[in-house]
């Protein structure tokens, strides 16, 4: 039995196999407190750098950031951004963090919209200038929930050089289905003759303008997944349930496996296409 905040967070912090269902929901039930969001920040931080969630007895990453991703469900807090939209900047292979990640932001753009989006329209049009190639992309999930106000914005981000993920850029923006949307990709159209790029934006122009009948349209992840944490994670309990392999290995979802959302198809074919 959990008996303080305190407790939940040993439990967390030095669990190396299982789930610590009890600890995560002790704490997705507890009142939002500067303790308890001091805890999530620190996690966030330290998720990938090795410096505060590893062991060195078993010489592996140990999982108590996923946890504390799951607990931030439910204490969402401008505090949260920053260290949240620096995980998309993180050169891993893709794993389980990293698709909880994804769903934060997801509900971080819904709660603030305009607060969380303009954050994430920052932190893109910084990226670009420096040319960064890192897998920032993945923040564009808060772009389902942009307001009208900002789109002016989004829309002049597609007028920016050495933008390398601007095509995943223009398959959310086609998922809106907005007309001015539709008359920039036409504006820009002409910039991308003979790439492939402008492939994808034909494409998106055919599919505003009616003329693709299978197209189906994409949706935020948060509003995918199953809302229910432990019917998401209670599918993947296998890979915790033996710290034999390393953790940081045992995570990771290849492309080929049977995708972890519960649809029964590749992981390529669902939760990856719909974030690619």
């Amino acid at each position: 039995m959990i008996r303080s905040t305190e407790h939940a967070f040993e439990i967390i912090d030095t669990q190396l196999k299982g789930i610590p269902y009890e600890a995560i929901d002790f704490l997705r039930n507890q009142e939002d407190s500067e303790e308890l969001r001091k805890k999530l920040v620190f996690a966030f931080t330290n998720a990938y750098n090795g410096e505060a969630y590893y062991s060195d007895e078993y010489r592996v990453m140990l999982p108590a950031p996923l946890w504390y991703c799951i607990v931030a469900e439910k204490h969402l807090s401008e505090e949260l951004f920053e260290p949240l939209l620096e995980l998309f900047t993180v050169e891993e292979d893709w794993d389980l963090m990293n698709e909880q990640a994804v769903y934060l932001a997801g509900l971080l753009a819904r709660k603030y919209p305009e607060q969380f989006v303009g954050k994430v329209l920052d932190f893109i049009e910084e990226n670009i200038k420096s040319d960064n190639k890192k897998p920032y992309l993945y923040c564009f999930e808060a772009l389902y929930y942009a307001t009208d106000e900002q789109f002016d914005r989004i829309h002049s981000i597609l007028d920016r050089d050495n933008f390398h993920w601007v095509d995943h850029y223009i398959r959310v923006l086609g998922d809106l289905q907005r007309n001015d949307t539709l008359q920039k990709f036409k504006e820009i159209l002409p910039k991308f003759e003979g790439k492939h790029t402008a492939i994808e934006l034909q494409y998106y122009i055919d599919v505003m303008e009616g003329k693709v009948s299978d197209f189906q349209k994409g949706t935020a992840f948060c509003e995918m997944r199953d809302a229910e944490w432990k019917n998401h994670y209670q599918q993947m309990e296998h890979i915790f349930a033996s710290s034999e392999s390393p953790v940081e290995q045992g995570t990771k979802i290849n492309r080929n496996d049977p995708c972890p959302c519960g649809s029964g198809k590749k992981y390529k074919q669902c939760c990856l296409k719909n974030m690619s």
